[in-house]
């Protein structure tokens, strides 16, 4: 026959709050089963018992070994017992109303002592030893956290709270007088969840629950622990380093109990691998980690309640009642799902990306909220479509859903705020697809072949192998890297790239890897040009033809890939930037660790480019680093030298063609006839003119603009200036004497 619980005692409260005198007064007024007082178990006592004086803090693990042990001995005697410690944080409070398994039932009478935060340090610097102010206010605010303070939902049977600066709890008769009131306070409390009974699951346990939610989150926020992405590595190196090992359930409990962003951190009551493996588990047959979810089914409970053994007595959270969990967890699968769902159209509108993100509901913005109005579209939206599905929102709850998200989902970081809004600092990243549907991931991948198969891009190849290897194992490809049929590519690239694989050159996937982390990380290398050559004079005073550049970018450009860099000659601060085919250009070494000082170096340099490639038309950029710097000179103060003017007629034809190629050149340098140029006279063979001003060296050296306007042929009249028109002119010269003046 299961014994009656006992009735045991946790306060909490700041250091000062007076936790130590409501200790001592209430152990003489309780009862054990022979008669004996209450046991007072004090963290400082222990200290104090365990290393010769209450003031050296020691190591955490034996000061809370002892505490258990006093604990488990106590209980299993019929003795109550009063556990004197801060209890600041949910976890150390759930360390004894749930994770602990005690050798009878227990009812945990919560003592939350409300006293005034400036009163606790009053009281705290009286003390022999005087607790610092941030530790006060640190564990102070732990404890009127909005969402995260003491309930009787974390599994006690009631909670007393008393303000002992106001005189509450301080006398004889009124602490005889709270307990004799905690049999009817405990007894209303469980009648009013006596209805749950019925609808309990495996997860009507706060802890169970919050395990879940936080779990859910840590494999959302580190890209499912996958330690191959550098970017998740990082962060998971930032909890635990080095790494756990083991499996996903054993490293997941690693990272939860020292993970800082669950209610403080060293949380190891979540730390559980067995439990954890079956939270995997259920979130894999409900969906939440599998990438073809079709979206529409049920969230399955299953019909188990608690765990064996977890029995509470006390009080639940208000998910544990089944029909609550449902619509709740169906909700949060969808954002999940998609987190950028929003009303169509409204662009303003918070999208529903409510998901895992670094920041804590506790960190939000203190901005004025916005009102529910504003959002109401986006709450009808996820109602409707969500409604399809069983268990989810009905269509008159648009209240209850906005409440799920604020105050359930929302405390756990699933609805981070920014600027008073619902907001994504994740980018779209969560469980399953995410950003992405099934159908758009194998899009992205064919286009990824395709930069790899038809555009030689050599750098995609790591990517490609890491994508193809996770869609197989989602079932969207076959072994063969296929697609299934019913999901061939909708687009496809029929250009074909020119460049080929050159070894040693950065066509090869190495040294093209090698140059994009010299990108990313701002870092100078050697690189040598191989179609210069290098004569045997040069080669006798050691140059090899290599030399220093800052690389910027890799640009497609007609039928080949190209490196845009900055040349970085030693005793100047800017460098020419310029453009070569990779698979005429090498890669030595890097200069050292030479890097950029600052990002606005970077920054400014890839500005530079992007209006050469705007200005210019091709990727040819001259020769001077004065005349490209004077290009990035506000209109109204451009320097005149390093622009010329081309000029030439049309015929009908070819200028219907060139207007369709309106952002050949920059538009606010290109003149038409007709329109801000006037035609020519009547009777002109090519009566539409056309002028660009472009830079001097695009006009006098480009190939790029001479095989655009040459095509033309004699569509064409070059009018200025005179050499270029000179060569159009010797190049039908040289087409007729090809030929003969009288070709049959």
């Amino acid at each position: 026959m299961t014994p009656a619980p006992l009735r045991c005692h946790l306060l909490i409260g700041p250091p000062g709050s007076g936790k130590t005198t409501l200790a001592a007064q209430l152990a003489p007024l309780l009862q054990g089963a022979s008669g004996e007082p209450g046991l007072v178990l004090s963290t400082d006592l222990l200290r104090a018992e365990l290393f010769g004086d209450a003031a050296v803090q020691g190591p955490w693990d034996e000061i809370r070994n002892l505490l258990l042990q006093r604990l488990q001995e106590a209980v299993a005697a019929g003795q109550p017992v009063i556990i004197d410690a801060t209890h600041a944080r949910r976890p150390w409070r759930l360390l004894y109303t749930q994770h602990l398994q005690l050798s009878r039932p227990v009812e945990w009478i919560g003592w939350w002592l409300t006293t005034p935060l400036g009163q606790c340090k009053a009281w705290a610097q009286g003390r022999e030893r005087p607790v610092p102010e941030a530790v006060i206010e640190e564990f102070h605010a732990s404890i009127n956290h909005r969402f995260f303070r003491p309930d009787r939902a974390e599994g006690f049977a009631t909670i007393v709270a008393l303000n002992p600066a106001a005189g509450e709890g301080t006398s004889e008769d009124d602490l005889r007088a709270r307990l004799a009131g905690l049999e009817r306070r405990v007894r209303n409390g469980g009648n009013r969840q006596r209805a749950l009974a019925a609808q309990l699951h495996r997860y009507s346990r706060l802890l169970d629950l919050e395990r879940l939610l936080f779990l859910i989150r840590l494999l959302t926020r580190f890209n499912g622990l996958d330690a191959s992405d550098p970017g998740t590595a990082a962060g998971l190196l930032q909890i635990c380093n080095p790494p756990p090992r083991g499996d996903l359930a054993e490293r997941a409990a690693a990272y939860l109990a020292s993970w800082q962003e669950v209610h403080g951190g060293n949380s190891d009551i979540y730390a559980d691998p067995t439990a954890i493996r079956a939270d995997l588990t259920w979130l894999e047959a409900n969906g939440f980690l599998r990438l073809d979810w079709q979206g529409d089914q049920p969230i399955e409970l299953g019909p188990e309640g608690p765990p064996a053994g977890s029995g509470v007595h006390g009080g639940y959270p208000a998910l544990a009642d089944r029909q609550a969990f449902r619509r709740v967890f169906t909700l949060l699968r969808h954002i999940l799902k998609e987190p950028f769902d929003a009303p169509e159209g409204d662009g303003d509108a918070a999208p529903a990306s409510a998901q895992a993100s670094s920041g804590s509901a506790s960190a939000r913005p203190k901005r004025a909220r916005r009102s529910s109005d504003e959002f109401g579209p986006l709450y009808r939206h996820l109602i409707d479509r969500l409604a399809p599905i069983e268990g989810a929102y009905a269509a008159d709850q648009e209240a209850v859903l906005r409440h799920d998200l604020e105050h359930v989902l929302g405390p756990y970081g699933f609805l981070p705020q920014v600027k008073g809004r619902p907001h994504s600092r994740r980018q779209g990243y969560a469980i399953g697809t995410a950003l992405l549907s099934a159908d758009q991931l194998l899009e992205v991948h064919a286009q990824l072949r395709a930069s790899l198969d038809r555009l030689s891009d050599q750098s995609q190849k790591p990517l490609l192998l890491t994508l193809e290897e996770r869609l197989q194992r989602a079932g969207l490809l076959d072994a063969a890297g296929g697609p299934d049929r019913r999901r061939q590519p909708k687009r496809a690239l029929a250009h074909r790239s020119f460049t080929a694989e050159v070894p040693g050159t950065l066509a090869s996937a190495e040294p093209a890897a090698r140059v994009e982390r010299a990108i990313r990380d701002r870092r100078r290398v050697w690189l040598r040009h191989t179609a210069d050559g290098v004569d045997d004079q040069r080669r006798q005073r050691g140059d090899d033809g290599r030399f220093r550049a800052w690389p910027l970018q890799l640009l497609f450009h007609n039928i080949s890939w190209y490196l845009a860099f900055e040349t970085a000659d030693i005793g100047h601060r800017t460098g020419l930037i310029r453009c070569l085919r990779v698979d005429r250009l090498q890669l030595p070494s890097e200069d050292g660790n030479a890097r950029r000082s600052s990002e606005a170096e970077h920054d400014a340099a890839l500005q530079r480019l992007q209006r050469l490639l705007h200005v210019c038309g091709g990727l040819y950029f001259g020769t001077s680093v004065e005349e490209q710097l004077a290009l990035m000179q506000p209109a109204g103060r451009v320097v005149q030298h390093p622009w010329g003017l081309l000029r030439f007629s049309c015929t009908p034809e070819v200028f219907r063609l060139i207007r369709e190629e309106p952002h050949r050149f920059p538009p606010e340098h290109t003149a038409y006839g007709g329109d801000t140029l006037s035609a020519n006279p009547p009777g002109d063979s090519h009566p539409f003119p056309v002028e660009l001003r472009l830079p001097h060296w695009t006009i006098e050296h480009d190939w790029d603009l001479r095989a655009w306007l040459f095509r033309w042929g004699a569509g064409i009249r070059i009018e200025q200036p005179t050499s270029l028109r000179e060569q159009h002119l010797q190049q039908a010269r040289e087409v007729v004497a090809l030929y003969g003046a009288s070709p049959r």
